[in-house]
């Protein structure tokens, strides 16, 4: 896949997100919190990651993943990424399915932070400043240093609601969109088995890297 073509699945993935969040805020709005900038919301979560990376071995996977949760359920609007990586099959689900889903991809999302940031040896975060995309939308650009010197990428798609600034998707070295990744996953597994089968197979990565930790 070129890169303008992956370019233009993430600018149109991004309109999706931006029409649908207008959709979700009013029924999936995140609890209200005092205003803030989109820059202090990554700032904040960053500083949850390196909180629970310097205390990686003593918390260990369970204790990271009980950490990082509610810090993701407040930096990210999880309801509304859940929706864009469903696709079109968002409107076939019930509410207790949509829920279900939203359930599942929460801990999916913090599950992935917690295997990912395993460890603390000298990573430090920086933002780098921010850019508008849409109405009531900006990427907040940062970086995350690592100890040799090496940064690597991280940008956060970020949208206004009602209760402040969340992240919608998270690109990692300046065009692979995490959420287009996911969506691109998701949908064929909607498409071939259904909602059943997508929720054991996010089950079922949860519980690897569970599994993956304990071997370590």
């Amino acid at each position: 896949m070129s890169r303008e073509t992956t370019a233009n699945g993430v600018a149109s993935l991004w309109r999706r997100i931006g029409a649908v969040a207008v959709v979700l805020v009013a029924a999936y709005s995140p609890p209200a919190s005092a205003e803030t900038t989109a820059q202090g919301v990554v700032d904040q979560f960053h500083r949850s990651l390196i909180g629970v990376m310097t205390r990686a071995n003593e918390l260990g996977y369970q204790g990271r993943f009980t950490a990082l949760s509610p810090e993701i359920a407040s930096a990210f609007h999880i309801p509304v990424m859940a929706r864009i990586v469903a696709g079109s099959h968002w409107k076939t689900f019930s509410g207790d399915q949509k829920s279900a889903l939203v359930e599942a991809f929460g801990r999916m999302t913090a599950a992935t932070y917690a295997n990912r940031f395993d460890g603390y040896s000298g990573e430090q975060f920086r933002i780098l400043g921010k850019a508008p995309t849409r109405r009531k939308s900006v990427i907040v650009k940062s970086e995350i240093v690592k100890s040799d010197g090496e940064a690597i990428a991280i940008n956060y798609l970020m949208r206004k609601f009602k209760s402040g600034w969340r992240v919608v998707d998270v690109q990692l070295k300046g065009t692979y969109s995490e959420l287009a990744t996911r969506r691109s996953e998701y949908s064929s597994i909607l498409r071939r088995s259904g909602l059943t089968a997508l929720l054991s197979r996010i089950a079922g990565k949860v519980a690897a890297y569970e599994a993956e930790a304990r071997s370590k």
